[in-house]
């Protein structure tokens, strides 16, 4: 997969990413991943679309968290240890809930 990665918010022990794919010249966001950064490790959540891993096996997952993980953490020194929680939804499901203060004026 060709993934690429957007930061949608970052503190100082976690960060969101969306993940996404260019298809035929279209972005598609094909899930994203939350991760806490502690002393111990790194835990974090990961949402790929079901869509987006049809027909994977748990080994090919299991590849996918380990280089996504690695990507991300080893460039800023982050320890080796990590848990990650993977779920696949179908977007079927999927909602999204917001308040902000530009939502206040609508």
């Amino acid at each position: 997969m060709d993934l690429r990665l957007r930061r949608l918010v970052r503190t100082p022990y976690s960060e969101q990413f969306t993940l996404y794919r260019d298809v035929d010249d279209e972005v598609e966001t094909v899930g994203k991943i939350d991760l806490h950064y502690t002393d111990d490790g790194v835990y974090g959540t990961l949402l790929l679309w079901q869509a987006a891993v049809e027909g994977w096996d748990v080994e090919q997952i299991q590849e996918f968290v380990e280089a996504l993980v690695e990507d991300l953490c080893e460039p800023s020194g982050m320890p080796e240890d990590y848990v990650i929680e993977f779920f696949a939804p179908d977007l079927d499901t999927y909602l999204y809930f917001t308040r902000t203060q530009d939502d206040e004026g609508d």
